[in-house]
Protein backbone atom coordinates (compact mmCIF):
# COMPACT_ATOMS: atom_id res chain seq x y z
CA UNK A 1 0.00 0.00 0.00
CA UNK A 2 1.14 3.31 -1.04
CA UNK A 3 2.72 5.53 1.60
CA UNK A 4 -0.13 8.14 3.63
CA UNK A 5 1.53 10.83 3.15
CA UNK A 6 2.09 10.95 -0.79
CA UNK A 7 -0.54 13.18 -2.33
CA UNK A 8 0.35 11.44 -5.58
CA UNK A 9 -1.15 8.22 -4.58
CA UNK A 10 -4.67 7.00 -4.41
CA UNK A 11 -6.87 3.88 -4.13
CA UNK A 12 -8.98 3.06 -5.84
CA UNK A 13 -12.16 1.57 -4.73
CA UNK A 14 -14.67 -1.13 -6.12
CA UNK A 15 -17.84 -2.77 -5.32
CA UNK A 16 -20.26 -4.53 -7.62
CA UNK A 17 -24.48 -3.93 -7.26
CA UNK A 18 -27.22 -5.63 -9.18
CA UNK A 19 -28.20 -3.03 -12.09
CA UNK A 20 -31.60 -2.18 -10.61
CA UNK A 21 -29.55 -0.56 -7.65
CA UNK A 22 -26.66 1.29 -9.27
CA UNK A 23 -27.68 4.42 -9.91
CA UNK A 24 -29.12 4.66 -5.96
CA UNK A 25 -25.78 3.50 -5.20
CA UNK A 26 -23.92 5.84 -7.16
CA UNK A 27 -26.22 8.71 -5.94
CA UNK A 28 -24.77 7.53 -3.09
CA UNK A 29 -21.07 7.74 -3.03
CA UNK A 30 -21.39 10.86 -5.00
CA UNK A 31 -23.26 12.97 -2.07
CA UNK A 32 -21.55 11.39 0.52
CA UNK A 33 -17.93 9.99 -0.41
CA UNK A 34 -16.47 11.53 -3.59
CA UNK A 35 -17.95 13.63 -6.34
CA UNK A 36 -17.32 11.53 -9.30
CA UNK A 37 -17.15 7.65 -10.24
CA UNK A 38 -16.66 5.31 -12.96
CA UNK A 39 -19.10 2.34 -14.15
CA UNK A 40 -18.03 -0.88 -15.43
CA UNK A 41 -20.74 -2.18 -17.13
CA UNK A 42 -21.42 -5.18 -20.09
CA UNK A 43 -24.07 -5.21 -21.97
CA UNK A 44 -26.76 -7.23 -20.99
CA UNK A 45 -25.17 -8.06 -17.53
CA UNK A 46 -27.43 -7.78 -14.65
CA UNK A 47 -24.08 -6.93 -13.02
CA UNK A 48 -22.65 -3.25 -12.39
CA UNK A 49 -18.98 -2.29 -11.31
CA UNK A 50 -18.62 1.26 -9.53
CA UNK A 51 -15.53 2.43 -9.47
CA UNK A 52 -13.89 5.67 -7.24
CA UNK A 53 -10.78 7.30 -6.40
CA UNK A 54 -9.75 8.58 -2.76
CA UNK A 55 -6.38 10.52 -2.00
CA UNK A 56 -4.55 7.73 -0.08
CA UNK A 57 -4.33 10.62 2.97
CA UNK A 58 -7.73 11.14 2.90
CA UNK A 59 -10.04 8.02 3.16
CA UNK A 60 -12.66 9.60 5.26
CA UNK A 61 -14.10 5.91 6.59
CA UNK A 62 -15.53 5.55 3.10
CA UNK A 63 -15.73 2.02 3.56
CA UNK A 64 -17.77 2.29 6.86
CA UNK A 65 -20.20 4.58 4.61
CA UNK A 66 -20.70 2.76 1.90
CA UNK A 67 -21.02 -0.51 4.13
CA UNK A 68 -23.98 0.92 6.36
CA UNK A 69 -25.69 2.31 2.96
CA UNK A 70 -25.58 -1.26 1.41
CA UNK A 71 -26.96 -2.64 4.57
CA UNK A 72 -29.76 -0.76 4.65
CA UNK A 73 -30.39 -1.21 1.38
CA UNK A 74 -30.80 -4.97 2.23
CA UNK A 75 -33.02 -4.41 5.26
CA UNK A 76 -35.61 -2.53 3.24
CA UNK A 77 -36.28 -5.58 1.23
CA UNK A 78 -34.11 -4.62 -2.12
CA UNK A 79 -32.42 -6.88 -4.69
CA UNK A 80 -29.51 -6.99 -2.48
CA UNK A 81 -29.00 -10.13 -0.19
CA UNK A 82 -25.28 -9.74 1.47
CA UNK A 83 -23.11 -6.72 1.42
CA UNK A 84 -20.65 -7.01 -1.52
CA UNK A 85 -17.27 -7.20 -1.29
CA UNK A 86 -15.43 -3.30 -1.32
CA UNK A 87 -12.38 -4.03 -2.93
CA UNK A 88 -9.32 -1.73 -2.73
CA UNK A 89 -6.04 -1.16 -4.35
CA UNK A 90 -3.56 1.44 -4.56
CA UNK A 91 -2.95 3.34 -7.86
CA UNK A 92 -0.69 6.40 -8.98
CA UNK A 93 -2.60 9.54 -9.85
CA UNK A 94 -1.80 9.12 -13.80
CA UNK A 95 -3.92 6.20 -13.64
CA UNK A 96 -7.34 6.59 -12.78
CA UNK A 97 -7.22 10.65 -14.08
CA UNK A 98 -6.49 8.52 -17.71
CA UNK A 99 -9.30 5.88 -17.01
CA UNK A 100 -11.67 8.39 -15.65
CA UNK A 101 -10.89 10.45 -19.17
CA UNK A 102 -11.25 7.98 -21.50
CA UNK A 103 -14.83 7.22 -19.53
CA UNK A 104 -16.42 10.50 -20.65
CA UNK A 105 -17.41 10.51 -24.22
CA UNK A 106 -19.30 13.63 -26.07
CA UNK A 107 -23.22 13.49 -25.80
CA UNK A 108 -25.72 15.64 -27.83
CA UNK A 109 -29.11 16.39 -25.21
CA UNK A 110 -32.52 18.10 -26.07
CA UNK A 111 -31.39 17.99 -29.82
CA UNK A 112 -29.43 21.10 -30.09
CA UNK A 113 -26.98 20.87 -26.65
CA UNK A 114 -23.25 19.27 -27.28
CA UNK A 115 -21.46 17.89 -23.80
CA UNK A 116 -18.32 17.54 -25.00
CA UNK A 117 -14.57 16.90 -22.72
CA UNK A 118 -11.05 19.46 -24.48
CA UNK A 119 -10.42 16.19 -25.84
CA UNK A 120 -13.22 15.31 -28.32
CA UNK A 121 -14.95 16.52 -31.25
CA UNK A 122 -18.01 17.97 -31.12
CA UNK A 123 -20.53 15.52 -32.02
CA UNK A 124 -22.13 16.98 -35.77
CA UNK A 125 -23.60 20.31 -35.99
CA UNK A 126 -25.52 21.64 -32.60
CA UNK A 127 -26.88 25.30 -31.63
CA UNK A 128 -24.76 25.02 -28.11
CA UNK A 129 -21.28 23.66 -28.03
CA UNK A 130 -20.32 23.38 -23.98
CA UNK A 131 -16.69 22.29 -23.50
CA UNK A 132 -16.13 20.21 -19.54
CA UNK A 133 -13.02 19.71 -18.02
CA UNK A 134 -15.26 16.65 -15.96
CA UNK A 135 -12.08 15.71 -13.81
CA UNK A 136 -14.21 14.16 -10.85
CA UNK A 137 -17.06 16.60 -10.75
CA UNK A 138 -20.40 15.22 -11.17
CA UNK A 139 -22.52 16.99 -14.27
CA UNK A 140 -20.96 15.49 -17.76
CA UNK A 141 -24.26 15.92 -19.44
CA UNK A 142 -24.54 12.23 -19.48
CA UNK A 143 -26.53 11.14 -16.20
CA UNK A 144 -30.66 11.62 -16.39
CA UNK A 145 -30.83 14.56 -13.33
CA UNK A 146 -28.22 16.48 -15.56
CA UNK A 147 -30.33 15.71 -18.35
CA UNK A 148 -33.65 16.40 -16.96
CA UNK A 149 -32.26 19.69 -16.30
CA UNK A 150 -30.21 20.77 -19.55
CA UNK A 151 -33.49 20.10 -21.22
CA UNK A 152 -35.70 22.30 -18.70
CA UNK A 153 -33.36 25.24 -19.56
CA UNK A 154 -33.22 24.78 -23.35
CA UNK A 155 -37.01 24.80 -23.42
CA UNK A 156 -37.97 27.80 -20.90
CA UNK A 157 -35.42 29.81 -20.36
CA UNK A 158 -35.08 33.18 -21.59
CA UNK A 159 -32.21 36.08 -22.46
CA UNK A 160 -31.96 38.81 -19.84
CA UNK A 161 -33.20 36.06 -16.69
CA UNK A 162 -31.37 35.41 -13.46
CA UNK A 163 -30.37 31.96 -13.20
CA UNK A 164 -29.50 30.32 -9.84
CA UNK A 165 -27.70 26.51 -10.16
CA UNK A 166 -27.71 24.51 -6.96
CA UNK A 167 -25.25 21.98 -6.58
CA UNK A 168 -23.65 23.26 -9.98
CA UNK A 169 -21.38 20.46 -10.14
CA UNK A 170 -19.50 21.08 -13.36
CA UNK A 171 -21.15 24.20 -14.20
CA UNK A 172 -22.86 22.52 -17.03
CA UNK A 173 -26.05 23.95 -16.67
CA UNK A 174 -24.75 27.86 -15.58
CA UNK A 175 -22.41 27.31 -18.91
CA UNK A 176 -25.49 26.52 -20.73
CA UNK A 177 -27.38 29.68 -19.52
CA UNK A 178 -24.84 31.98 -20.35
CA UNK A 179 -24.64 30.56 -24.04
CA UNK A 180 -28.86 31.22 -24.25
CA UNK A 181 -27.98 35.30 -22.62
CA UNK A 182 -28.21 34.86 -18.66
CA UNK A 183 -27.96 38.04 -17.64
CA UNK A 184 -26.76 37.00 -13.92
CA UNK A 185 -25.28 33.83 -12.85
CA UNK A 186 -25.32 32.29 -9.53
CA UNK A 187 -23.60 28.95 -9.03
CA UNK A 188 -23.24 27.10 -5.89
CA UNK A 189 -22.01 24.29 -4.53
CA UNK A 190 -20.86 22.64 -0.79
CA UNK A 191 -17.88 20.80 -2.66
CA UNK A 192 -15.02 22.68 -3.09
CA UNK A 193 -13.57 20.51 -5.78
CA UNK A 194 -16.62 21.00 -7.56
CA UNK A 195 -16.54 24.92 -7.44
CA UNK A 196 -13.22 24.86 -8.29
CA UNK A 197 -14.07 23.05 -11.57
CA UNK A 198 -16.70 25.21 -12.48
CA UNK A 199 -14.42 27.80 -12.04
CA UNK A 200 -12.35 26.26 -14.92
CA UNK A 201 -15.21 25.80 -17.02
CA UNK A 202 -16.51 28.67 -17.19
CA UNK A 203 -13.14 29.86 -18.66
CA UNK A 204 -12.94 27.25 -20.88
CA UNK A 205 -16.55 28.23 -22.29
CA UNK A 206 -15.78 32.37 -21.53
CA UNK A 207 -18.57 32.77 -19.91
CA UNK A 208 -19.84 36.65 -20.44
CA UNK A 209 -22.47 37.44 -18.26
CA UNK A 210 -22.19 38.88 -14.70
CA UNK A 211 -21.39 35.63 -12.20
CA UNK A 212 -20.87 34.12 -9.07
CA UNK A 213 -19.21 31.17 -8.02
CA UNK A 214 -19.68 30.43 -4.39
CA UNK A 215 -18.68 27.27 -2.32
CA UNK A 216 -21.40 26.40 0.35
CA UNK A 217 -25.26 25.89 0.31
CA UNK A 218 -28.50 27.86 -0.06
CA UNK A 219 -27.58 29.50 3.18
CA UNK A 220 -25.25 31.71 0.53
CA UNK A 221 -28.14 32.91 -1.41
CA UNK A 222 -30.65 33.94 1.69
CA UNK A 223 -30.05 38.14 0.79
CA UNK A 224 -30.19 37.54 -2.81
CA UNK A 225 -32.77 38.84 -4.81
CA UNK A 226 -35.49 36.42 -6.35
CA UNK A 227 -34.27 34.55 -9.71
CA UNK A 228 -36.03 33.67 -12.75
CA UNK A 229 -35.07 30.35 -13.22
CA UNK A 230 -33.61 28.02 -10.34
CA UNK A 231 -32.42 24.62 -11.03
CA UNK A 232 -31.73 22.43 -7.82
CA UNK A 233 -29.98 19.28 -9.10
CA UNK A 234 -29.59 17.64 -5.45
CA UNK A 235 -31.32 14.55 -3.71
CA UNK A 236 -34.35 14.53 -2.30
CA UNK A 237 -34.06 15.02 1.35
CA UNK A 238 -31.98 18.12 0.82
CA UNK A 239 -34.42 19.53 -1.92
CA UNK A 240 -37.73 18.55 0.84
CA UNK A 241 -35.64 20.76 3.34
CA UNK A 242 -34.84 23.40 1.38
CA UNK A 243 -38.01 23.96 -0.59
CA UNK A 244 -39.51 27.15 1.44
CA UNK A 245 -36.44 28.70 0.53
CA UNK A 246 -36.38 27.58 -3.02
CA UNK A 247 -39.78 29.08 -3.52
CA UNK A 248 -39.04 32.16 -2.17
CA UNK A 249 -35.68 32.71 -4.21
CA UNK A 250 -37.93 31.89 -7.18
CA UNK A 251 -39.60 35.08 -8.53
CA UNK A 252 -43.65 34.88 -9.78
CA UNK A 253 -43.92 33.87 -12.69
CA UNK A 254 -40.25 31.98 -13.17
CA UNK A 255 -39.06 28.34 -13.31
CA UNK A 256 -37.84 26.26 -10.45
CA UNK A 257 -36.21 22.71 -11.86
CA UNK A 258 -35.66 20.33 -9.26
CA UNK A 259 -33.41 17.18 -9.99
CA UNK A 260 -31.43 14.44 -8.65
CA UNK A 261 -35.03 12.38 -7.64
CA UNK A 262 -35.92 9.06 -8.21
CA UNK A 263 -39.19 7.31 -9.01
CA UNK A 264 -39.72 6.59 -5.42
CA UNK A 265 -39.44 10.12 -4.48
CA UNK A 266 -42.13 11.57 -6.95
CA UNK A 267 -45.21 11.32 -4.98
CA UNK A 268 -42.78 12.53 -1.46
CA UNK A 269 -42.12 15.45 -3.68
CA UNK A 270 -45.34 16.25 -5.56
CA UNK A 271 -46.98 16.09 -1.58
CA UNK A 272 -45.16 18.68 -0.69
CA UNK A 273 -45.34 21.49 -3.60
CA UNK A 274 -48.75 20.80 -3.22
CA UNK A 275 -48.90 21.84 0.30
CA UNK A 276 -46.95 24.72 -0.85
CA UNK A 277 -48.98 25.95 -3.28
CA UNK A 278 -47.44 25.25 -6.14
CA UNK A 279 -49.65 23.40 -8.24
CA UNK A 280 -48.43 24.24 -11.65
CA UNK A 281 -45.61 21.85 -12.46
CA UNK A 282 -44.79 18.82 -14.62
CA UNK A 283 -42.54 15.66 -14.17
CA UNK A 284 -40.39 14.61 -16.74
CA UNK A 285 -38.97 11.08 -16.92
CA UNK A 286 -35.80 9.61 -17.73
CA UNK A 287 -35.42 6.10 -16.82
CA UNK A 288 -35.87 5.81 -13.21
CA UNK A 289 -35.12 9.45 -13.06
CA UNK A 290 -37.24 12.81 -12.71
CA UNK A 291 -37.06 15.89 -13.13
CA UNK A 292 -39.70 18.60 -12.11
CA UNK A 293 -40.13 21.71 -13.60
CA UNK A 294 -42.53 23.91 -11.24
CA UNK A 295 -43.70 26.72 -13.45
CA UNK A 296 -45.07 30.06 -12.40
CA UNK A 297 -44.21 30.34 -8.83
Amino acid sequence: MASPGNPHSYIEVRVEVPRNLSDAVCNFIIENICSGLVLDEEDGSDIVGIKFYLPENARNDYDQKLSTYLSSLISMGESLSTIPPIVEKAVRSVEWEQEYRDSIQAVVVAGDVSVRPPWKEMPGSTRHDIIIEPKMAFGTGSHESTRGCIAAVRKWFRPDMRFLDLGCGSGILCILADKMGAGYIKAVDYDQLAIENCGENFIVNQIGAAHDIVHGSIDSCQNDRAYDFVCANIIKSTILDMLDDLKRLTKPGGYLVLAGLLEQDEMEVSEKLLKLGLDSFEVFEDNEWRTFVVRGV
